[in-house]
């Protein structure tokens, strides 16, 4: 009976050439570099979402009605009369309590942002013109209209922003990033 290590030794295709190592070693760079590559396109893709906040809404949902609790376009700013008493002096800063209080009223509570995308962002994945996203309560609330901000949506709704990236008074001052000053971004609390 022969042992394993006989075999292998007989068998041709077992041998190595000295070529053999570093062709394995090119291949395996070549396909790792693009992937690594690939991380720079991620984290291009992840930042061409710039524009400015043109208008903030905040929405009560009960049933089949929408009730428009505040909405500030920076020149006006509206607030639902049944809600002006909670809301006080600064409805575009909306507290975790206030908004607790609010759920108890609506069957949910929404907050939307309006931005007017860069006209310098990439048009392939393509968020040009003015959308409206959803956004979370602490996000909201760190915004003000005008900002300009380079932000992040979520891979499985385009349309609800999850991140911050930079906030800046001018477009010609918003940086790729920068700390935003928003605590817990996805805080709906």
């Amino acid at each position: 009976m022969r042992s394993r290590d006989q075999n292998e030794t007989d068998n041709p295709a077992n041998h190595r050439t000295d070529e053999e190592p570093a062709m394995k070693r090119r291949t395996v760079l070549a396909g790792v570099l693009p992937l690594l590559q690939g991380g720079r396109w991620l984290d291009w893709l992840l930042l061409v979402n710039q524009g400015e906040v043109v208008r903030k809404r905040f929405l009560g949902i009960a049933g089949e009605e929408t009730t428009e609790i505040v909405v500030n376009t920076g020149d006006q700013t509206t607030v639902s009369s049944q809600h002006e008493d909670l809301l006080g002096r600064s409805p575009g800063d909306i507290s975790a309590e206030t908004a607790n209080t609010l759920r108890e009223t609506y069957d949910s509570i929404q907050f939307q942002t309006t931005i007017n995308h860069h006209d310098d962002g990439v048009d392939v994945f393509g968020r040009t013109g003015t959308i409206e996203y959803s956004t979370s309560r602490a996000l909201y609330s760190g915004l003000a209209v005008g900002d300009h901000i380079s932000f992040q949506t979520s891979l499985l709704d385009r349309d609800t922003i999850i991140s911050l990236s930079c906030r800046a008074g001018e477009e010609e001052s918003l940086q790729r990033r920068c700390r935003v000053g928003v605590e817990d971004p996805t805080s709906d609390r």
